[in-house]
């Protein structure tokens, strides 16, 4: 005799860049598993796997390609399932820089985040066709969640840079119009890294202000009382 199936809730989500509403389930227990393991590993591989699996097994209906989503939609889309799934609240680890007599406090306490409550910063004005001169642009676009997760494994000094050359979606001249799957990855850093300064901060721009998950945190050390106030905006720094 087969067990009886309890069937789980479901929740209305409606996703940040397009506005589309689609239903969704919480994590199970095996899901759960799957994401710690990936998470204790370490491999950005692993997690970036884990987490794409986790999300698609969790939506109930639509044609969402999780692949092609902007990675701020997964970010928000993942904290929302682990609200849902795992509680409302993440144990975070702080430690305090308040100066006490001339010294740091130094306290290392645990605090908690409420992730119910996060937000999706965005910014006004930004466009995505970017002129660099006489009939010459670039049309750019968001990442997709695995390119921005393996690029926050690099060196901080390429970091920037290959973030401009992941966002470009076809660059134009008079010649016409060059998608950005016509050449390869060194050949757009390269298009990119010989542009003039003034150029290059056009891009870096773009990219500075794409949109993004923020959480606040509120909390007072026990040690020092100081009264802290935190901001988090990574994905990184909400679950690992």
């Amino acid at each position: 005799m087969a067990l009886p199936k309890i069937e789980l809730p479901a929740y209305d989500f409606t996703i940040p860049s397009s506005g589309k509403q689609i239903r969704v389930r919480p994590f199970t227990v095996k899901e759960e598993k799957m994401l710690l393991m990936a998470i204790e590993s370490k491999a950005p591989s692993d997690i970036i796997l884990t987490v794409k699996q986790v999300i698609n097994n969790c939506i109930l209906d639509g044609d969402l390609d999780v692949d092609k989503m902007p990675f701020f939609d997964i970010d928000y889309l993942f904290i929302f399932l682990r609200a849902k799934s795992v509680g409302e609240t993440v144990a975070v680890k702080l430690t305090c820089n308040n100066v006490v007599d001339d010294k740091p406090c130094g306290n290392e306490f645990m605090a908690e985040m409420d992730i119910s409550n996060v937000e999706m910063v965005t910014y006004d004005g930004v466009e995505d066709d970017i002129n660099l001169g006489p009939q010459a642009g670039v049309k750019m676009r968001y990442p997709n969640y695995s390119i921005m997760r393996k690029i926050e494994e690099l060196p901080a000094i390429d970091k920037k840079t290959h973030i401009i050359v992941s966002s470009i979606d076809y660059i134009y001249d008079k010649n016409g119009m060059h998608s950005y799957k016509d050449y390869t990855t060194d050949e757009l850093k390269e298009f990119v890294e010989g542009l003039t300064e003034e150029n290059y901060k056009k891009l870096e721009n773009y990219v500075d202000k794409f949109p993004s998950v923020a959480a606040k945190i509120e909390t007072t050390c026990n040690k020092c009382g100081f009264n802290h106030k935190v901001r988090y905006t990574d994905f990184f720094d909400f679950f690992i």
